[in-house]
């Protein structure tokens, strides 16, 4: 695997802690800026699979709004709930339609 190079800009003080937190590691500022940003990624990602799974439950009425808001923050829940009850409403209105067909 090789290695991409990338270039950001930081506000000079940032630059300074890097430099501080790096000397202080014994790691270069690309060491601790890698490992900074795969960490962040990775949060981000597992924080992504637990929504998923989270309102997969919340979904099958296994987690109650409150416990949503919990584990996800209010707007996120709120985001959620709204998402499972177009599903439900969809749904139901499908399925009546089919009925009413039929008939």
């Amino acid at each position: 695997m090789t290695d991409d190079t990338l270039t950001v800009r930081i506000e000079h003080r940032w630059k300074e802690k890097l430099e501080e937190l790096a000397s202080k590691e014994k790691k270069t500022k690309s060491d601790v800026i890698r490992k900074a940003l795969i960490d962040y990624i990775n949060s981000k990602e597992e924080k992504e699979e637990i929504k998923k799974l989270v309102s997969k439950e919340y979904a099958e009425g296994k987690v109650s709004f409150d416990e949503l808001i919990k584990m996800l923050g209010y707007e996120e829940a709120k985001e959620v709930a709204f998402y499972v009850h177009t599903a439900r409403k969809s749904l139901k209105e499908g399925l009546s339609s089919e009925e009413s067909e039929k008939e």
